[in-house]
């Protein structure tokens, strides 16, 4: 892997890199990558899966409409109400 695949990675991944840090970068990347070149050559013909995920079975709750309580108690319990609503700081200008 050469810096200019190196930068281009970093520059996707939004990381600032300084030019000590590229060559570096660069002989680990083609490391790891020679790992994975390495496992491709792994003979797995007939090696069932270790694992599976679990099929998702468990008690449901019926959707049932349920009373809310009383909205006024609600807003009540807020730091800063004002009137029947809630006061929140401002998100935008």
């Amino acid at each position: 892997m050469d810096a200019a695949e190196v930068k281009k990675i970093a520059n996707l991944a939004r990381l600032k890199l300084t030019d000590a840090e590229v060559p570096r970068l660069a002989t680990q990347l083609s490391a790891i990558l020679g790992y994975f070149d390495k496992l491709r050559e792994v003979a797995t013909d007939g090696v069932a899966p270790a694992s599976h995920p679990p099929e998702l079975r468990g008690p449901r709750r019926a959707d049932v409409a349920a009373p809310w309580p009383d909205p006024a108690a609600l807003v009540a319990l807020s730091r800063e109400a004002e009137g029947e609503f809630y006061r929140v700081p401002r998100v935008l200008e």
